[in-house]
């Protein structure tokens, strides 16, 4: 907050008369200004202040929540107040959750309260629970998470919250879920030991793979570190380049796979959205170099777990984009659950060929040729199958 009159009646330097004004919005000051001020004065000692301020706030019109919210450096107030009370809207909740400044606090008041996608959204944002586990062990409190809820937090804990003081025990506690009994990619590195001796003739040696020099010793150890700066310049690879990127993540850990699928290339991410660990593609999801060129390849493929689907279907930007829309409704591995609410969104054209494609399930073929001729039936008879 910048605006020097804010500033002064913040500080109580202005007359009351002053104050009054600014909180009616009568004062020729930036909108996001007011905004913060209302916030603030929320609580003043002036009951009239009070009451003009809450009366301002709830002329703020939806669409100017969405577009100010995601994006502008309001102060950890504002967002609070846009979490606890404007956030029973789910859009203005999801607005104000793409801010990178939401206070923690906040976060974690939304996990222990939140219900159904409030939650799901928390969840989105591994980052943001990376570095701030309180908002994980506030979410473990709450009564109301679903089993794929807690599947995700126990499968972020496994990679990530093994010696967390308390996420283990809480796991454990509440729903039976033993921290640290996973293998393959979720297992503690150890030490290599020596094998046992055998008995008989040894086998005969098979040769090791051909690994690029800068993989040698460190299989399963790469960090962001070992990988080549073009790994992170957003210009087109060369093949060896490509090919070299590729071995190299093969035996990367998971968490530098996540810092990679945040921060590496257009080739870094199309590669990490196959690995087979969810919470390295979820990481792909949340770039904030990800297009949308690149999303609408992505709900395209066939690879993906339902969470994934969900999560980019909670995206509401994408989803306006239409050949986004489109692309999402005709993946065969998209639930129905997911896609019926676009019906109504496609052109004549895309709905006709919806009834008429065979990899999608029946029930959307039928609602696909439902809303068709519900559009066409002052048009004339319907068309055949």
């Amino acid at each position: 907050m910048t605006h020097p009159v804010v500033e002064r009646i913040l500080a109580g330097d202005v007359p009351a008369n002053v104050k009054l004004a600014a909180a009616r919005g009568a004062l020729p000051i930036p909108r996001e200004e007011l905004i913060e001020l209302w916030v603030q004065l929320r609580a003043d000692e002036d009951g009239e202040v009070r009451l003009a301020c809450k009366e301002s706030l709830a002329g703020v019109a939806e669409a100017e929540w969405l577009d100010l919210l995601p994006d502008h450096p309001f102060s950890a107030p504002v967002l609070d107040f846009a979490v606890r009370v404007l956030g029973r809207n789910a859009k203005v909740l999801d607005a104000a959750l793409r801010n990178r400044g939401v206070p923690t606090e906040s976060l974690e008041w939304l996990a222990q309260q939140g219900t159904g996608e409030a939650l799901d959204r928390v969840l989105d944002n591994q980052i943001r629970l990376l570095e701030a586990p309180t908002i994980v062990v506030a979410m473990l409190a709450n009564p109301g998470l679903n089993p794929t809820q807690v599947r995700r937090i126990f499968d972020m804990a496994e990679q990530f919250f093994r010696d967390h003081p308390e996420i283990p025990s809480l796991l454990e506690l509440r729903f039976g879920l033993k921290v640290g009994m996973a293998g393959g990619d979720f297992a503690r590195k150890k030490e290599a030991q020596a094998p046992a001796p055998v008995e008989g003739p040894p086998e005969a040696e098979v040769p090791p793979p051909e690994i690029p020099e800068i993989l040698e010793s460190k299989a399963e150890t790469l960090g962001v570190a070992d990988i080549p700066e073009y790994a992170f310049q957003d210009e087109p690879l060369t093949t060896e380049k490509f090919r070299n990127l590729y071995q190299q993540i093969l035996v990367m850990s998971v968490p530098a796979k996540i810092e990679l699928a945040l921060k590496g290339n257009k080739e870094a991410r199309g590669l990490l959205i196959r690995d087979s660990n969810k919470v390295v593609q979820e990481a792909v999801l949340d770039s904030p170099k990800l297009t949308e060129v690149e999303i609408e390849s992505i709900v395209r493929m066939r690879i993906l777990s339902e969470d994934l689907f969900r999560k980019i279907e909670r995206n509401m930007e994408w989803m306006k984009r239409y050949s986004i829309m489109k692309a999402f409704m005709t993946n065969p591995k998209v639930p129905p659950g997911l896609t019926l609410k676009y019906v109504a969104r496609l052109a004549d054209q895309d709905l006709r060929l919806l009834t008429k494609d065979r990899n999608v399930t029946e029930v959307l073929r039928r609602e696909a040729k439902k809303m068709y001729d519900l559009r066409h039936a002052q048009k004339g008879p319907s068309f055949k199958k």
